[in-house]
């Protein structure tokens, strides 16, 4: 997958969790009405950096094209890692005492279809028509 395609994918999984913690802060109403991207930046961060290291080990931004399953699978396991790390970074960012179990479940849920959602239409647009390639390794 070339370079400007990676970082569109990147580019797309940041906003789709911009807006998950967006949707989350308002919900709770603890959405800074002046500014609700900066208000959102701690807990974004929080998600963002453990999604980013574990897709990247996880080959979820694939070096080469693969098919639709693998693709998602991929995202899917990545995010199942991730999501738990960054509320457990958050919590700590925090000072909270640990992580509400309906809170990592909504997280999982929610946040990982608006993630995997995003990358089906990536995956739709920008890698369908080109043709699979190998990749090696496990995972």
């Amino acid at each position: 997958m070339s370079r400007s395609r990676t970082l569109i994918l990147a580019a797309g999984d940041l906003i789709a969790l911009l807006i998950f913690v967006v949707i989350g802060q308002a919900d709770h109403n603890t959405l800074n009405q002046s500014n609700p991207i900066l208000g959102a930046l701690p807990n974004l961060v929080a998600l963002a950096i453990p999604w980013f290291i574990v897709a990247f080990l996880l080959r979820a931004f694939p070096r080469k094209t693969m098919r639709l399953p693998q693709f998602l699978g991929r995202s899917a396991l990545a995010w199942l890692i991730a999501a738990p790390l960054g509320l457990l970074l958050r919590a700590i960012l925090q000072h909270r005492g640990g992580i509400p179990i309906p809170f990592l479940i909504v997280t999982l849920l929610v946040g990982g279809l608006m993630l995997l959602g995003w990358r089906l239409v990536f995956w739709l647009v920008a890698m369908r028509k080109e043709p699979v390639q190998a990749e090696t390794g496990s995972v």
